[in-house]
């Protein structure tokens, strides 16, 4: 069967470890879940045990069909057999998403959950490599995610523990959801700020001078050193200098691209 699954996937099958995963997640019994790979329902049943609801999105034909036969009696399991890239989620903010992720399709996975869906809270395993260019704040992800969720590392996975067993370790990560630090009127610009901010092409943003002081402000001493608020302090800097002439047109879409 393993031959046959669309995305290349590593199943967490260790009780042990999945009984971690629930623990460090901390879900309720009022909780709906939206699962991201069903796979072979490992995972989906424990979430099961401590949700009110799981639905579970798998795209593998396969894999539909043999979690289908293996959790058909339990009624609080709805499974979709659908694209989790083109799925919609609910329009409510009363959910939250859980999945052990296919490593190539991380950054992809991430975004959607992060921009195309309103959970509260979003539980992923990951690669850990993956994780760590998640909080880098030298990249365009880092720096889009941060505007949205906070990220906290929750548990360590072993290789080990995966099957088929990966040649890299991997995270349990969490999401959590908290206001936009930008005005949704900024976005556009914002988008634009981090697209050369990420290139060091300062001298777009900034004269010379401007750029002093905006880094002056943001108490910056090594552009290689910075933290997330400090690279929105700048960022407010450019919107303070440019405010006047900053009708800048942006193609939204295209940073979210891989």
């Amino acid at each position: 069967m393993e031959r046959k699954i669309k995305y290349s996937q590593n199943f967490l099958t260790s009780d042990r470890i999945l009984n971690q995963v629930i623990k460090k997640m901390a879900l309720k019994k009022s909780d709906m879940v939206y699962e991201i790979g069903t796979g072979k329902g490992h995972l989906t049943l424990k979430l099961a045990e401590h949700c009110k609801s799981v639905h579970s999105v798998e795209l593998d034909n396969t894999l539909f069909n043999f979690s289908s036969k293996k959790l058909q009696d339990n009624k609080n399991i709805r499974l979709i057999n659908q694209d989790i890239l083109k799925f919609k989620f609910s329009d409510s903010t009363d959910y939250k998403i859980v999945g052990n992720i296919p490593y190539n399709l991380s950054t992809k996975i991430v975004k959607k959950t992060v921009f195309e869906s309103r959970a509260s809270e979003i539980f992923l395993v990951v690669e850990e490599g993956f994780y760590k260019r998640m909080l880098d704040i030298h990249r365009t992800l880092g720096l889009l995610l941060r505007t949205q969720v906070s990220i906290q590392l929750l548990l360590k996975i072993p290789s080990k523990y995966f099957h088929p067993k990966p040649k890299v370790s991997s995270v349990l990560i969490k999401l959590t959801r908290h206001k936009s630090n930008i005005k949704s009127e900024d976005w556009t610009q914002y988008l634009y700020f981090v697209s050369k901010w990420v290139n060091q092409e300062y001298r777009i943003l900034f004269t010379k001078n401007q750029f002093h002081q905006a880094i002056k402000h943001a108490k910056i001493k090594d552009l290689t050193i910075v933290n997330y608020e400090q690279v929105l302090s700048v960022y407010h800097s450019y919107l303070l200098f440019n405010r006047k002439n900053s009708k800048k047109t942006y193609n939204k879409r295209s940073i979210f691209k891989s």
